[in-house]
C-alpha cells in the first residue's frame, strides 16, 4: 500500500486515547494559559520493546544495532547546543539482566493480555542480559544520559511498552507497570515525574495522578485528527502534511486533571509533531521539509507564546544521517530563540512545574 510507512514509525491510537479521556470520572479537567514560549524535546527511548510484537526486532534489527551509537551522537549535539530533553524510557532497559525465576525475575510487575497478541506479552523477553540481548537492555544508556553535561529528564514509557489505552489493559496492570519505573528510577536515585505513552495509546490516567506523575504527552492536536486513527484516507493525509511541511500546531493553552478535592496536577503536554524516520514512503519526503515544518512550528510558539513538542525515537536517527543534519539546523534555530529572549527550552517535568505555578496564579 503506497502509503504505509509501517506499523511502528509514528503511528498514534487516537481513537482509544480520546474515548478513554471522555471516560473518566475520577479527575476533572481545567486549562491553564501559557505566558511564554516554550520548545520541548521527548524521545520514545524502547529498543526492542517498542515492536517486538511486530515482528520489529526482525524488520528494524540494524537500526537498533545503531541505536546507541544514535544515542550518543544526540546526546553531543544537544551539549552543542545546550538543549535538554525527556528520554521516556522503558523500564525494562534499565535492567542489566533478568531470568523467570530466579532473583532477578521481575514476575511481580502485572503483564496485559491482548487478544491480538496471544503469545503473551513477555513472549520476547530473553530472560537474558545486556550483553547477549541488548535490545531488551539498557542500563548503559541510562548512565549515559544521566552522565550527560545537560540536565536532561528520564521519563517513564512503562516497563515493557504496554498498550495502556487498549481495552484490554486493566487499570492495575497499569499501575503495576508505572510503579515498577518508578522504582527503578527511585533505585538510580531519582523520579520519574512523566510519562510518554507506547504508541500514544493514552490510558488510565487516574493511575498516573494516583503515583505521582505530573506531566504525560498527549496526540498531535493536527488538522486531519478527525479522520480517525487508522485508514488509508489518514495515512495520505499524514504524509501530504510532511510533503507539504505545513505548520504544525503550538499550544497556547495546557489542560491539566486533578481529583475534586486535591491539588495536585497531572498536565497534558501535547505532541506537535513527530519528525519521521528516512524510510519506505517517507523517503520522498526531503529533510529539509522536515526542517521546514519544525521552524514553522517554532515561529509559531513565538508568535504566540505556546508551547512546540518534538519528538522521535532516537533510533529513527540512523535511517539516514541527513536526519540528524535536520535536527541540527532545528536546534540552531531554537538556541537562537533562546539567545535573543524569544523561547524557553524545558523537559516534560520542567514545563509541568512551570504549568503548575501558573495554575496556582491563576486560581
Amino acid at each position: 500500500m503506497l502509503f504505509s510507512c509501517g506499523p511502528y514509525f509514528g503511528e498514534v491510537d487516537y481513537k482509544i486515547g480520546l474515548e478513554d479521556r471522555k471516560a473518566l470520572d475520577s479527575l476533572t479537567q481545567q486549562t491553564i494559559v501559557l505566558d511564554k514560549a516554550i520548545f520541548l524535546i521527548s524521545l520514545d527511548t524502547e529498543l526492542g520493546w517498542g515492536s517486538f510484537d511486530r515482528r520489529g526486532v526482525e524488520k528494524y534489527g540494524s537500526y537498533y544495532a545503531e541505536a546507541r551509537n544514535a544515542i550518543s551522537t544526540l546526546l553531543g549535539l544537544f551539549e552543542q547546543h545546550s538543549i535538554k530533553a525527556t528520554w521516556a524510557m522503558v523500564g525494562h532497559l534499565f535492567l542489566t539482566s533478568c531470568s523467570r525465576n530466579g532473583p532477578d525475575n521481575h514476575n511481580h510487575v502485572l503483564q496485559p493480555q491482548y487478544h491480538w497478541h496471544p503469545d503473551g506479552w513477555l513472549s520476547h523477553d530473553p530472560f537474558s542480559n545486556v550483553e547477549e540481548a541488548p535490545f531488551f537492555y539498557g542500563p548503559d544508556i541510562v548512565d549515559r544520559i544521566r552522565a550527560s553535561s545537560i540536565p536532561h529528564e528520564i521519563g517513564s514509557h512503562t516497563f515493557t511498552h504496554a498498550i495502556l489505552g487498549d481495552p484490554e489493559c486493566s487499570r492495575e496492570v497499569a499501575y503495576s507497570q508505572l510503579l515498577a519505573c518508578k522504582r527503578l528510577a527511585s533505585a538510580k536515585g531519582f523520579d520519574h515525574v512523566s510519562v510518554v505513552f507506547p504508541r500514544n495509546s493514552v490510558g488510565h490516567l487516574d493511575a498516573l495522578h494516583e503515583l505521582g506523575f505530573t506531566s504525560f504527552r498527549g496526540i498531535e492536536r493536527n488538522w486531519y485528527q478527525a479522520i480517525g486513527s487508522k485508514g488509508t484516507l489518514r495515512r495520505m493525509c499524514h504524509f501530504v502534511d510532511r510533503w507539504v511541511a505545513i505548520q504544525p500546531p503550538a499550544y497556547e493553552e495546557l489542560s491539566y486533571y486533578r481529583t475534586q478535592n486535591g491539588t495536585n496536577r497531572l498536565f497534558e503536554l501535547p505532541a506537535s509533531m513527530f519528525y519521521v524516520p528516512y524510510q519506505g514512503i517517507w523517503r520522498l519526503v526531503s529533510p529539509s521539509r522536515r526542517v521546514r515544518q519544525a521552524l514553522r512550528g517554532i515561529r509559531c510558539a513565538v508568535e504566540r507564546k505556546a508551547l512546540f513538542h518534538l519528538w522521535f525515537h532516537p533510533f529513527n536517527m540512523a535511517t539516514s544521517p541527513h536526519l540528524l543534519d535536520g535536527l541540527n539546523q532545528v536546534l540552531e534555530a531554537v538556541r537562537q530563540e533562546i539567545d535573543a529572549g524569544n523561547l524557553t527550552n524545558l523537559t516534560m517535568g520542567e514545563t509541568a512545574e512551570y504549568a503548575n505555578s501558573r495554575a496556582d496564579a491563576m486560581e
